[in-house]
């Protein structure tokens, strides 16, 4: 019977096929009627949109038709090593050999097939019938080995460029092991309750398990290094001789690795060494955090452009100046002036009232915009829409270039978009 149904998967003609298939199609999704009625010839002949004749000239039996669905479920459709090890690689060359962004992005690049509810309804079954089918059981283990094969694999080439070793006492074996019961794990959850599974939470599971389990100090440590008893307080650590200071320049670092959205004030003030109470005091929202890192920048943009106003300059001239002085903050502040860009297109959309303070306190555009209104005055410049506006446009044009070509110098950046934004604002 074994031997049948195996040939008969190995021809692997369209009929043939097309019952296992809807033999399978009948488990997963009618697993209620089965349980009542067994699962009938006559039911996949009818999914199968073909007719008993067909039927039992491919299997002679029933009990033939029904080994050949089970072996079916164990099929992989895995890729090889090579294959993985190539995705990994390319994503890394994408995202500059980061590590969040490269597993953030293999993850949700596989996450559908994943979490797909016909894959894992085909696992459970396969699981299921293991228990009384050695070929099954036998290819399980397979199925197994392969994948952890494939995490070896997706391992090895995360980390082939440093000198990254796993923790003891994790080995390849038990590190795979452990990262593909996660999945499994996801999977299943998902069926259930697909809102509590998603690829953000399943890559930053799978980042914590890389953070806990590779060690890139090249000491060889044992988990046990990383892992302290958690009955004994932490030692406190002194307070800065300056907190506000000490505070964003930990923000600066929080803000660069992760983001304006995931950087979290207790967190900053975690790595500055201050007192949460204390921080919050300081630093009642995130916003609060970027007025305090760029004010005085701000002014000292706003002062310059008061000097050329003073000496004389024309009005194309101290907008160039602005432009370059801007895109230089911009190259200096990166950490800052991203979070800025980030906060201010989200809040314009989402929620205005939060803007407040930002749009009072770093309101780079109204530096210039007095001397768009000078220009349209004396006839020098276009009169296409009013002078703030103009204003925000130069500036914002500016800083959406500076944000995508971070290689470009400064002046690169703000020659380009003089070139480009000042000859059209020209009156004709």
């Amino acid at each position: 019977m074994v031997a049948g149904s195996l040939r008969l998967l190995a021809d692997r003609d369209a009929s043939t096929m097309q019952f296992v298939d809807a033999g399978v199609t009948t488990l997963v999704e009618a697993p209620r009627d089965i349980l009542e009625r067994g699962l009938r010839s006559e039911q996949v002949v009818n999914h199968a949109g073909a007719s008993q004749a067909t039927f039992f000239r491919k299997f002679r039996t029933k009990s033939e038709f029904i080994e050949a669905v089970i072996t079916s479920l164990t099929e992989s459709t895995l890729d090889s090593a090579d294959k993985v090890k190539q995705t990994v690689r390319a994503q890394l060359v994408a995202n500059d050999d980061a590590l969040r962004p490269t597993v953030t992005t293999l993850v949700k690049e596989a996450f559908d097939a994943i979490v797909n509810d016909a894959s894992t309804a085909r696992s459970l079954l396969s699981h299921i019938f293991a228990g009384s089918h050695r070929r099954t059981s036998t290819a399980l283990g397979n199925e197994y080995r392969r994948r952890d094969e494939l995490v070896s694999a997706a391992y090895e080439a995360l980390f082939e460029k440093t000198d990254a070793t796993l923790r003891r006492p994790f080995t390849t074996k038990s590190f795979a092991v452990t990262v593909n019961a996660v999945i499994d794990g996801f999977r299943i959850r998902s069926r259930i309750d697909s809102r509590s599974v998603s690829p953000d939470i399943m890559s930053d599971a799978l980042l914590a398990i890389l953070g806990a389990v590779v060690d890139t100090s090249g000491l060889h440590q044992h988990l046990d290094d990383v892992v302290g008893p958690i009955d004994q307080p932490a030692e406190p650590r002194p307070l800065p001789r300056d907190p506000r200071a000490a505070f964003l320049a930990a923000a600066r670092s929080e803000f660069g690795k992760r983001g304006y959205f995931m950087t979290q004030i207790n967190d900053i003030a975690d790595t500055a060494a201050v007192p949460r109470a204390a921080a919050n005091k300081l630093f009642p929202t995130k916003p609060h955090i970027l007025v305090a890192a760029l004010q005085s920048r701000v002014d000292s943009l706003r002062e310059t452009v008061a000097d050329d106003i003073l000496i004389g300059l024309g009005d194309v001239a101290i907008i160039e100046n602005f432009l370059l002085r801007c895109a230089q903050l911009a190259s200096e502040e990166t950490e800052f002036m991203d979070a800025l860009l980030v906060a201010v297109a989200h809040d314009t959309y989402g929620e205005p009232e939060s803007l407040l303070s930002l749009k009072e306190k770093l309101n780079i555009p109204s530096i210039i915009a007095p001397i768009v209104q000078r220009g349209q005055d004396n006839g020098a410049m276009s009169t296409i829409s009013a002078p703030m506006d103009i204003a925000a446009g130069i500036t914002n044009t500016l800083l959406l270039r500076c944000f995508t070509r971070r290689s470009d110098s400064p002046a690169d950046n703000a020659a380009f978009v003089g070139a480009m934004v000042l000859n059209g604002l020209a009156h004709p």
